[in-house]
């Protein structure tokens, strides 16, 4: 028997991806041109979740300050993706503000999430009539937006990193490190990083790299090469919580980024690969 001879039957199957096929004289209807433009969506949509997943992708940066007895929050502009894979872009800087004045007290802690929005426009006539008042109109484009909202609590589904718990209210920033221990908490990054071993939850890496740290949940998936949420119903992405570091003070708010999902092409090791050369490691386990 040949090294070639077919040993079991082939399994065959199809892609949830449809392109549409055009021939001279044919007479195309609107499904078929609506098919050319579901099948780019489609594909980047299939892309962008399998590679990335959701999260904000660049910019977006959230900057609180107190003015004038009010509370005004900064967004920079910036894009982000859901989790569909859909992009939500901000071309434009935006400000929301609170005015404790007009409304109820402002709870000393705040989420800012993003969604993704889209509405039909530019309507046209769909068909002649000999009475123009008669004609229907139908819209001929549609136009993706966005829409940041402040909430006081995080939504059920939400599209962040949340799991690592973010300082409170009182915490306060750690004291610069000295130069002997930025080196010793370097060369233990760099022992760690060549043995395989994870650093703990919740920790930022210290790598040359700047990877994202692979113990964390929002995380994990993608670092086990496991492919995006397909049912995924969650809108919202997280840009960040704001805090008064100091209640009864308005002056202290800030701003934490470490509750967001920073999502960058990065190049990785195969973790199949890993797992057969390293099978004790604990990281990545086949479910």
């Amino acid at each position: 028997m040949s090294a070639n001879a077919k040993l079991v039957d082939p399994i065959t199957g199809n892609s949830t991806l449809v392109r549409p096929i055009y021939s001279p004289g044919l007479l195309l209807r609107d499904d078929d041109l609506k098919q050319g433009v579901d099948y780019t969506r489609d594909l980047s949509r299939l892309l962008f979740r399998s590679l990335f997943g959701c999260g904000v992708v660049c910019g977006l940066e959230v900057t609180p300050a107190f003015s004038c007895g009010k509370l005004v929050i900064n967004v920079g502009s910036g894009v982000a993706l859901d989790c569909h894979g859909d992009p939500i872009e901000v071309p434009g800087p935006q400000s929301i503000c609170i005015d404790p004045t007009c409304k109820k007290e402002v709870p000393s802690k705040l989420w800012l999430v993003l969604r993704r929005t889209e509405k039909h426009c530019a309507p046209r006539s769909a068909e002649c009539s000999c009475d123009d008042e008669d004609s229907s109109t139908v819209c001929t484009r549609e136009r993706e937006g966005f829409e940041i909202r402040v909430l006081n609590d995080l939504p059920d589904c939400a599209c962040g990193c949340t799991q690592a718990k973010p300082p409170t209210e009182t915490d306060t920033p750690k004291a610069a490190e000295t130069a002997d221990e930025q080196s010793k908490r370097k060369k233990q990054a760099a022992a760690a990083q060549g043995s395989g071993a994870p650093s703990k939850a919740g920790e930022t890496p210290s790598q040359d790299c700047r990877c994202a740290d692979p113990t964390l949940e929002c995380y994990q998936d993608h670092y086990c090469g496991k492919c995006g949420c397909e049912s995924c119903d969650c809108e919202w992405v997280v840009l960040a919580v704001v805090m008064n570091a100091k209640p009864g003070e308005n002056s202290t708010w800030r701003a934490d980024h470490s509750v967001r999902r920073f999502v960058r092409p990065v190049l990785m090791r195969d973790p199949v690969a890993w797992r057969e050369t390293h099978p004790d490691d604990a990281a990545c386990k086949p479910t």
